[in-house]
């Protein structure tokens, strides 16, 4: 009878399959799609050529060496410094996924090799303490290995999955009294890649992209044609204004910033500026629920390690670095510090960045804001223009907040470099009239949207800020 070979032993096939890869930088884990996955390693995020092959060592040693999650996440950490990777989540996180997902797939198609010597396979459940109701529902199912489900439905199913499959022989269906299952029907569901508006048609139950058998298909001289075929790396990525983010929110992530910033820039080449000013003085973002903000949350102990991770500094460093007093936190749409290099935007659970598809509006609450300052009524902020009136609401109101925090910080570090940071008579909006401090913030929202509006306008303010940014980026 044919014998799977597993266990402690070193699994051949899964390090040859691994090891037959071919290296291709990726900006987001969607570039690679489905069974290309057989014959390309990629990381999200990692776009370096030399990154991508320490990664690829690392996993290598994992996989023919069995090196542990723990070993694993302390070379990651090194790895991370000395490349000075900003990688999106905490290292922890990164670490576990990228372990997690390559030793599994490795594993999967070194069992889809050894399980062609068994005419029946059967699908069975991982051990899970929150079962997926459709992987559960197969487990126990038993089909001819030359079935089609088990070109979509071989395990891995999505991030985590731990469901396997075994061999079965002709003599033990008969000594269990196993029959072949019914062929099951794959209905499929819609699914839109957010970046690029691709619709793929995802089976229901497997998490876009898992819907293929490793191992199957797709050899080296594929891929390597297909990547010569392709742009140059930094045309076909979408554009990156700014590095990173940390976000808590499933709809508000560095993704979505950077798409919606990169289409302003089209029409608004301060937007170029604003970049070069995050990446100069290493700006980053805390994208936080309202329950995760107040000093009063039970939400701050799980964040604190993550968090310290994303700004690389200590725990004690951390819990000064974002939690604020509940009354702030009720109040505040975001808000950062002189001693800060972040900025925290607070947004709803249910906000989707995704819901911005139309930026004029954000360009135009500029526009109207100055309107209602001519007319002799003046608008609270420029983001409440969005929040009250504008179809993104909320969602794009938040880039407005984003801007106006940053805003904060190009003041601080004006301020640092010595120079005149007074502002100037006119307020535009009542909360600029608060303080110097506001005035800033929300005039730099106006300059980065809309500084023809301001030229028209207020030139004296335009001038103010171009001097500034000048000052801050040479």
């Amino acid at each position: 009878m044919p014998e799977a070979q597993y266990g402690s032993l070193p699994f051949t096939q899964a390090i040859e399959f691994f090891r037959s890869k071919l290296n291709v930088p990726a900006e987001r884990w969607a570039d690679i799609w489905r069974d290309q996955h057989n014959s390309a390693f990629m990381v999200a995020g990692a776009t370096k050529r030399d990154l991508i092959a320490d990664l690829r060592q690392m996993v290598d040693a994992a996989i023919a060496e069995g090196k542990s999650l723990t070993w694993f996440k302390s070379e990651f950490k090194h790895l991370v410094k000395k490349h000075g990777w900003d990688h999106t989540g905490s290292a922890a996180w990164r670490a576990n996924i990228i372990y997690g997902t390559n030793m599994r797939q490795s594993y999967n198609a070194g069992r889809w090799e050894q399980l062609q010597a068994f005419p029946y396979w059967r699908y069975a459940h991982g051990d899970s303490r929150f079962p997926r109701p459709h992987h559960l529902k197969h487990h126990g199912l038993i089909l001819p290995k030359d079935s089609p489900f088990w070109q979509v439905w071989f395990p891995q199913n999505g991030w985590g999955c731990k469901c396997k499959v075994y061999g079965v022989t002709e003599a033990q269906m008969r000594r269990r009294g196993w029959q072949v299952s019914e062929e099951p029907v794959i209905d499929t569901v819609p699914w839109t890649d957010k970046a690029t508006g691709e619709v793929h048609h995802v089976p229901v139950g497997i998490d876009p992209g898992f819907d293929y058998a490793p191992g199957r298909t797709k050899p080296a001289q594929h891929i390597q044609q297909l990547e010569a075929a392709k742009p140059a790396l930094p045309d076909r990525l979408p554009r990156r204004l700014v590095p990173s983010a940390f976000s808590t929110v499933k709809g508000m992530d560095i993704h979505g910033l950077n798409r919606i910033l990169a289409e302003i820039a089209t029409k608004r080449p301060e937007l170029e500026q604003v970049s070069a000013f995050v990446k100069r003085y290493q700006i980053k973002t805390l994208i936080l629920k309202p329950t995760e903000i107040s000093t009063s949350s039970k939400r701050i102990k799980d964040l604190v390690a993550p968090i310290a991770d994303y700004l690389q500094v200590d725990g004690y460093k951390a819990l000064r670095s974002w939690p604020v007093s509940p009354s702030v936190a009720r109040k505040a749409g975001g808000y950062t510090a002189h001693a800060w290099h972040h900025l925290v935007i607070k947004a709803k659970s249910n906000l989707r960045l995704s819901n911005v598809t139309n930026v004029d509006e954000l360009i135009n609450a500029v526009e109207a804001g100055i309107v209602a300052h001519a007319n002799g009524a003046p608008m609270w902020t420029f983001s409440s223009i969005v929040r009250n009136f504008g179809d993104s609401g909320e969602a794009g109101s938040s880039v407005l907040t984003w801007l106006h925090e940053l805003g904060h910080q190009v003041h601080f570090r004006v301020i640092d470099k010595g120079y005149n940071a007074r502002g100037l008579p006119t307020t535009l909006t009542r909360y600029a009239g608060q303080d110097v401090w506001e005035w800033h913030a929300e005039h730099f929202v106006a300059w980065a949207l809309n500084r023809p509006k301001l030229v028209e306008h207020h030139p004296d303010i335009a001038e103010y800020f171009d001097n500034i940014m000048k000052a801050l980026n040479d």
